[in-house]
């Protein structure tokens, strides 16, 4: 197996440090490439990995070839991918919003992955939700799954209709959560906290109170009852959230990406 990048920014990283820390693959069977050629030196420095200026080093080169670019560059790979991959070859698409088809399109190629990881997949806690084609070879299928359980959590699915669900949820979802954490270190702060111990109560809090929801066996519904005596602190700030519909705001605010990421795709 030899596992190529076109387009080589922090997720591109992340996967490329998955394979070498779980000892998937030695750095010189990992070929990227980058229109950067800052970016290029910084890996084969940092992992010793093969890095090229131009996508047709890792056709050349790679079985596996994950297509990292933003998603609206898109369209300028069609000249290094049409007809330009064989029946060893598997595209593993990690883009946003590109749907399989339109990966098929630009590579006139059958064997298709499309992946949806997340950004804590840098520290190896992500959550991945991936799919692809039936025409897809069954070793690169296991494969995948190997490279993506090194880093973090992955989930296949049948129908990639799940992924722009995903997309919506798990791939976002570390936006929203800092931005939450943002509200919440600020009003530490304006009530008198330190700006050192607003955050240290915050990320404590937050990670204590994950790993409290994964271990219960209670939902998510019932432990924060168990925090909110009738008429105390807590009550008084879950209706003021009541009052300002939060929940309601925030399960629009994910319908709101999910029409989006549809958007996209069209």
């Amino acid at each position: 197996m030899k596992i190529g990048f076109i387009g080589s920014g922090k997720m591109a990283e992340a996967i490329i440090g998955g394979i070498l820390d779980s000892k998937i693959l030695s750095p010189q069977n990992i070929f990227c490439s980058d229109i950067s050629k800052d970016r290029a030196l910084y890996l084969n420095n940092k992992y010793n990995v093969s890095t090229f200026t131009q996508n047709t080093e890792i056709i050349k080169n790679a079985n596996l070839i994950f297509l990292c670019v933003k998603p609206q560059d898109v369209n300028k790979l069609k000249n290094d991918l049409h007809n330009k991959l064989n029946s060893n070859q598997t595209l593993i698409s990690i883009l946003a919003g590109i749907q399989i088809k339109k990966l098929n399109s630009i590579s006139n190629h059958e064997s298709i992955i499309r992946v949806m990881p997340n950004t804590p997949s840098q520290i190896k806690k992500g959550v991945s939700v991936w799919t692809g084609t039936k025409e897809t070879n069954q070793s690169h299928i296991h494969e995948t799954k190997m490279i993506l359980g090194s880093i973090g959590n992955e989930y296949k699915v049948d129908d990639e209709k799940i992924i722009e669900m995903a997309t919506a949820l798990s791939a976002s979802g570390p936006a929203y959560l800092f931005y939450f954490v943002e509200s919440l270190i600020q009003s530490g702060k304006e009530i008198g906290l330190t700006d050192e111990l607003s955050y240290n109560l915050t990320t404590k809090m937050l990670k204590g109170s994950l790993e409290l929801l994964e271990s219960a066996t209670e939902q998510a519904e019932q432990l924060r009852k168990n925090v909110t005596s009738p008429g105390g602190t807590t009550e008084a700030a879950i209706t003021v959230f009541d009052q300002q519909n939060l929940k309601k705001t925030i399960i629009t605010a994910i319908k709101a990406a999910h029409k989006r990421g549809l958007e996209l795709g069209e």
